[in-house]
């Protein structure tokens, strides 16, 4: 997970391999959950019942928001994250997948009683989110209309990340948190990467 996002990001302060990562992205991505997937040793019916959820969860809400401005605000999505579905990028649900798994992982590990899980799982997805956003536009992933990201963004993140985590918390399901880390932080770094690389830092 590491190699790829460390790679690709690095990749990305070349113009002449630019345009050729950044189509790779939602490939990246899927390629990075299946990773996931096969190396936590879960597969269960329940699992894979629980993944397909959560993807179908995560590409619902992003179609109503890009459709009805009333969840996040208004926005649009670029052509880098792939082939969209009524606006929103498949893939989408993908990422929405990725971070619910890592950070509810992560939770699941630090602490024990359940509602404490969900909220802080919650608000790893919201820093994970707030980190992320200074750099979207700047890779084609999606662009908000207003110059701020609205407020209104983290609060409906803040809330559907609650509503993944509760889902989450009502299966038993094995999670690596080594994995779980692996999955946050390498996509993370990504971005941290791109930070120097367009000058926020």
């Amino acid at each position: 997970m590491f190699f790829f996002n460390i790679i690709g990001s690095c990749a990305l302060f070349s113009p002449l391999l630019k345009p050729t990562i950044l189509l790779f992205t939602p490939f990246n991505l899927l390629f990075v959950f299946l990773l996931f997937y096969w190396a936590n040793n879960d597969f269960s019916l329940v699992f894979i019942k629980l993944l397909a959820f959560v993807f179908a969860l995560g590409l619902v809400v992003e179609i109503i928001g890009v459709n009805y401005k009333f969840v996040f605000g208004e926005y649009f999505y670029g052509e880098t994250l792939g082939y969209k579905a009524l606006g929103a990028p498949l893939i989408i649900g993908i990422n929405w997948l990725n971070l619910s798994l890592a950070c509810f992982g992560i939770a699941s590990y630090l602490f024990k009683p359940k509602y404490l899980i969900i909220l802080m799982s919650s608000f790893f997805m919201v820093l994970s989110d707030y980190l992320i956003e200074p750099i979207a536009g700047l890779l084609d992933f999606w662009y908000w209309s207003e110059t701020e990201v609205p407020i209104k963004n983290y609060i409906a993140w803040f809330l559907i990340s609650i509503l993944m985590g509760l889902i989450l918390s009502q299966y038993k399901f094995k999670l690596s948190f080594k994995l779980c880390m692996a999955l946050l932080f390498s996509q993370l770094i990504f971005f941290i990467i791109q930070y120097f690389n367009h000058g926020l830092i």
